[in-house]
Order: C-alpha cells, then sequence, then structure tokens
C-alpha cells in the first residue's frame, strides 16, 4: 500500500444551528501512522455487511455529474490540487446539511492510495472520535480522543482504473451512516451514487450456476468443491473485488476449468462474467442457523440427508451424533 494524498476535515451542524467547517488547506504529511490509519479505516469499512455497489448516475445519463465526478475529473486532469477537490466537496457538504437541517459531528477524512504502478483508489471517510481517559507523562489523568473505526465509521470507495475504463461498471462502493438518514441521503446525493447491483440476487443466480456444476462433480469431492467456491468468493468479497468466473474455476482444484465456464455461462450475470457476491447469501449456502429466544440451531447444509433429517409435517428436526460436548452436558443434566 503506498499512500499518495491524504487530508483531513471537520464539519458539525447542531439542531436549530448553522453548520461549522473546519477546513485543511494544505495536505497532511504522508508517513507511516497516515497509512495505519488508511490500513484500519479500510479493514473496518470491508467488514461491513451494509456496502452497496454501483457506479455513478450520470454514466448512464441518469443525471447531471454529481460534485464527485465533476471534482475528480478536474483533479485527473490536474485542474484541481487534491486540497481543492477536498475543500469543494467539503463546501458542499456544509451547504447541503443547512437546506437539510442535517445534524453531523464528523470528520472527513480523504485519502488516495495507489496500489499499482496504473491503480489509485479514492476514499473518503466519514468517522468520529471517542473520548477515554489517558495517564500524562506527568502521571496526571487527563482526556484524549482516538479515531472510532468501528461500528460508526461511513465512507466511499471510488476504483479509479475501474471508473476510467469501465464506466458502466460497479466501480463506486458506498457506506451510509448508521442512524442519520439525512446524512446518508446528503453522502449519496453528493457522491452521485447510481446503478446499484442487487448483490443478493446475482448471488443466488450464480449459486444456482454451481450447484448446477455440482452434479457433474464426484459425490465424495462434492462437499469440498462448495467450500472452496464460497472460500474463494469470500476472499473477493472482503477485499471488495468482484469474482470473475474464469479465474474462480482455475482455483478449484480437481474440475474441468472449461466445463464449470461453460456451465456457468448459462447463469452469468453478463458479458463481464463476473459478480459483485452478497456474504450473507453465501454463508446460507453452507450453513442453516436459526435463532429464537430459547433456541439457536446452526449446522453445516452438506449434513441434511445424511447426519440430518427434517419432517416437514411434524416440523422436526432429527440429528444423528450429536457433538461430544453437547452430548456431555446432556449426559451431566440427567445423571447418566
Amino acid at each position: 500500500m503506498a499512500l499518495t494524498h491524504v487530508t483531513a476535515h471537520y464539519l458539525r451542524r447542531a439542531a436549530d444551528s448553522a453548520a461549522t467547517l473546519s477546513l485543511r488547506q494544505e495536505p497532511l504529511a504522508l508517513d507511516q501512522h497516515k497509512e495505519q490509519l488508511l490500513d484500519q479505516l479500510k479493514s473496518s469499512f470491508l467488514a461491513r455487511l451494509g456496502r452497496q455497489h454501483g457506479s455513478f448516475a450520470e454514466a448512464l445519463g441518469e443525471s447531471q455529474p454529481s460534485v464527485l465526478v465533476r471534482e475528480l475529473e478536474a483533479f485527473l486532469a490536474n485542474e484541481r490540487s487534491f486540497s481543492q477537490l477536498s475543500v469543494a466537496m467539503m463546501r458542499a457538504l456544509e451547504q447541503a446539511v443547512n437546506e437539510m437541517a442535517v445534524e453531523v459531528n464528523a470528520h472527513f477524512l480523504f485519502f488516495i492510495e495507489q496500489t499499482s504502478e496504473h491503480h489509485h483508489v479514492f476514499y473518503l471517510f466519514i468517522v468520529n472520535q471517542n473520548e477515554s481517559l489517558a495517564i500524562s507523562d506527568a502521571l496526571e489523568v487527563t482526556p484524549s480522543y482516538f479515531i472510532d473505526t468501528g461500528p460508526s465509521l461511513s465512507g466511499l470507495k471510488v476504483d479509479l482504473a475501474e471508473w476510467r475504463e469501465r464506466k458502466n461498471y460497479a466501480y463506486l462502493t458506498l457506506l451510509t451512516p448508521r442512524g442519520n438518514a439525512l446524512l446518508a441521503e446528503v453522502i449519496e446525493q453528493l457522491s452521485g451514487f447510481g446503478n446499484g447491483l442487487n448483490k443478493e440476487e446475482a448471488t443466488l443466480t450464480f449459486l444456482e450456476g454451481v450447484e448446477s456444476f455440482a452434479k457433474q462433480v464426484p459425490e465424495e469431492k462434492v462437499n469440498d468443491y462448495r467450500a472452496s467456491v464460497v472460500d474463494y468468493c469470500m476472499a473477493q468479497e472482503k477485499s471488495d473485488a468482484p469474482v470473475k468466473v474464469a479465474e474462480l474455476s482455475k482455483a478449484l482444484e480437481g474440475i474441468d476449468a472449461s466445463e464449470f465456464e461453460r456451465e456457468m455461462r448459462a447463469y452469468s450475470p453478463g458479458e463481464n462474467e463476473e459478480i459483485r457476491v452478497d456474504r450473507r447469501s453465501l454463508r446460507r449456502y453452507v450453513k442453516f442457523s436459526g435463532r429464537d429466544k430459547d433456541l439457536a440451531i446452526s449446522f453445516s447444509t452438506f449434513h441434511l440427508h445424511t447426519r440430518i433429517d427434517y419432517d416437514e409435517e411434524s416440523d422436526t428436526l432429527v440429528i444423528r451424533g450429536i457433538p461430544a460436548g453437547l452430548r456431555k452436558q446432556l449426559l451431566a443434566h440427567l445423571g447418566l
């Protein structure tokens, strides 16, 4: 990872008052601490299931270019500095939160990461600071502040290389703020997010193809085949990358890659033969789970019809060979 640009601004607006904007006019110095911060923010960002994937709405003529699109285009054309880009975004945010009476109290961190010679990624993270206590060098208890990289994090990511090369593809990732619907609306409008993907539907169709090909896999290898597909897709999802059928076929051991690709074409999401997968759907493909107030059950799907049977009429699960730890607890409870 190599940072090429980073800066920070602060925006606050309380109820019934005008927004207060604190701007940094010059970029922050690049150092190890900034790279460490970006790494922590990215990890939290990519861990969130609520990420949306799409492209800029103006790419298909749905609207006029958003503030983010205009500023990124000017920056990439060397007509704007990175600081000017971020300040223009913050001015637009200030105006929007005042017009829509949005309450906000956050720092806005702008980054550009260079992942290869010709590949750059733009990030905007909206972060809160939490207060804690620390002991100073004078052994006094004093307040301290730290950036919350947890659930309060929101922001967006633009894969600049993908945007320039494939304008209609899902190069834009958006994570809207929790518990602040108005701020979420502002961020979505200013980013120009559009053409959002239905990842769940696409993943379910993709898994239909995976399961169709499973009929060609020897019975003793089919569970390993399914697990390998899910492991590969999970790794792609956690790195915010699409699953490309051609690459997946080569990663699966013991199968005919060309036959797999041929079978999957019937379930392909389009000419690109790649999808953004939904993590929840992947988990459900290999594991059944459910809970209510007093009962929680979870088991791998390959146990169905072998170790576990379900009777629909009586709504009953029959389990043969329960886990050793559970068996021990039951015997102790029953005094056996």
